[in-house]
């Protein structure tokens, strides 16, 4: 499952949930009052940042697409 953790909630962190969500990835929101901002774990990978949170969704996406639309 994933984990969004960030200080409190931002205008960039609602736009990451709104990601998720679309992407129908579950995920989990704890609030890190240490985080100067917002972050990502997904299993053994953690992103840190709005920017590079988009990007590893991005990738993400293409994953599941691919997954998605796979004829084998």
């Amino acid at each position: 499952m994933i984990t969004l953790k960030f200080a409190q909630p931002t205008n960039e962190s609602q736009q990451i949930e709104e990601r998720l969500k679309e992407l129908s990835l579950a995920y989990q929101t704890v609030s890190n009052l240490s985080s100067k901002q917002v972050e990502l774990a997904d299993g053994i990978t953690t992103v840190q940042g709005y920017e590079a949170i988009q990007n590893y969704l991005d990738q993400l996406s293409g994953e599941l697409n691919q997954w998605y639309y796979c004829s084998c």
